[in-house]
């Protein structure tokens, strides 16, 4: 690779690191938070307040970021996700457990796109911009794999704590975590480095310095104006949280009642780890489709892919044939996905990539907080299937829309297949 690339291969070190400790606590996290005296309507109650938190927090982030540095950022975040999870093994009561949650919602929201713009801004600047797709789908695909690596190790831990460890084991998962979270801190620190892009490219529109959130709101609206392919993108990213929400929320129970003895309770963790097999191999498919078809068709052909998978989902009597459409809506979304991030990477410029991202973000929570909305009032009418059966139909009308703006601000885009 040579010393003029070796930058961009920290910052993504940082970032598998960052994520192997995320999926450390997939397993255990509400568990943790029961064993600490949360009951299942108060862990409900938490897990709403973190979603506010990084609800607010999400673009306010990306702004500091913008404006304050990526790397900085990105050290602070991981730096309070570690004190949170430290402070998670000592105090106990609801009120501290809330004010954890809304301080691990803060640290998401900060660690949000930070070293990812740095990450995609570095690669450009070693390889140019023809490197975007490439830069984009490696981001995600060891992001993926770190997680995964983070989840199924997390797994272990809990299993092993069960079986050799008679008081609060879920919690012995929250040290490696929060020492993979000072690594990445650390790695951070001492081996990556700002881009000069950043700081050159810290203006406004008019080539004033940028020197405050007021004017770096207005400078990120004047881009959104002058790029309207954009603003469509990022909105339409409503419509993904919509359904992933729905999905994610409701699927481990559908699957459960679709299976025949409820011995077969451990699929669970072997379907939840495979999903991001699954997710991993919808990237790497994805950098072979856009040497062929432009970035934002192949967002929206597989997006709407996805939104038939998921009404398939809601039709299915049978456990495997659910594991199996299971595991392609995953791979599906691993396609979209993949080329949505490199669509609004390639339209978003330098100096505002990280609230970009995080608006990005943004828009995937609020998808994801007006479908609750949506299946609190209508669960009990609807059932799974019903509510599985709207998302579908609300994110098929969703990217028919997207279609149609696209092609009304920006037909080239449809058309302009990725260079690798």
């Amino acid at each position: 690779m040579g010393e003029k690339r070796i930058w961009s291969s920290r910052c993504l070190t940082a970032i598998i690191i960052e994520s192997l400790a995320r999926g450390l606590l997939v397993p255990v996290l509400s568990l943790i938070f029961l064993q600490k005296g949360f009951s299942l309507a108060q862990l409900s109650g938490g897990i709403a307040v973190y979603s506010a938190v990084a609800l607010i927090m999400e673009v306010p982030s990306g702004v500091v970021a913008d404006m304050f540095g990526r790397k900085r950022t990105f050290i602070f975040s991981q730096l309070t996700y570690a004190a949170v999870l430290a402070l998670m093994l000592a105090v106990k009561g609801t009120a501290a457990l809330y004010f954890l949650m809304g301080g691990y919602g803060i640290a998401r929201a900060l660690a949000s796109g930070s070293m990812d713009a740095l990450y995609i801004d570095t690669c450009l600047n070693e390889r140019g911009e023809v490197y975007l797709t490439k830069a984009a789908t490696r981001q995600t695909l060891w992001a993926t794999v770190g997680l995964a690596a983070g989840a199924l190790s997390g797994g272990v831990i809990n299993w092993a704590g069960g079986q050799f460890w008679n008081g609060d084991h879920s919690s012995l998962t929250v040290l490696p975590a929060a020492f993979a979270l000072t690594l990445a801190a650390a790695a951070a620190a001492l081996f990556t480095k700002e881009t000069p892009a950043l700081r050159e490219n810290a203006q406004d529109q008019d080539g004033g310095k940028t020197n405050g959130i007021k004017r770096q709101a207005a400078s990120i609206c004047k881009v959104c104006r002058k790029t309207p392919l954009l603003l469509v993108l990022l909105g339409s990213t409503v419509f993904t949280g919509t359904t992933l929400a729905l999905m994610e929320t409701y699927w481990q129970p559908r699957f459960l009642s679709l299976l025949p003895e409820s011995n077969f309770t451990w699929l669970l963790g072997v379907l939840g780890f495979l999903y991001f097999a699954a997710s991993a191999a919808g990237t790497i498919a994805a950098g072979q489709l856009m040497v062929k078809k432009s970035p934002v068709k192949t967002y929206m052909i597989f997006a709407i892919l996805f939104g038939v998978c998921l009404a398939a989902l809601g039709c299915t009597e049978n456990g495997l044939i659910f594991a199996v459409l299971y595991l392609l809506f995953y791979f599906l979304l691993g396609i979209s996905s993949t080329a949505q991030s490199v669509s609004i990477n390639a339209a978003a410029p330098p100096a505002f990539r990280a609230t970009l991202l995080s608006v990005q973000g943004l828009a995937l929570q609020l998808g994801g907080f007006l479908s609750s909305c949506m299946a609190s009032i209508s669960a009990d009418r609807l059932g799974i299937p019903g509510l599985w059966w709207c998302g579908a139909g609300l994110l098929i009308l969703g990217i028919g829309l997207t279609a149609f703006m696209v092609v009304t601000v920006q037909p080239s885009a449809i058309r302009q297949p990725s260079e690798l």
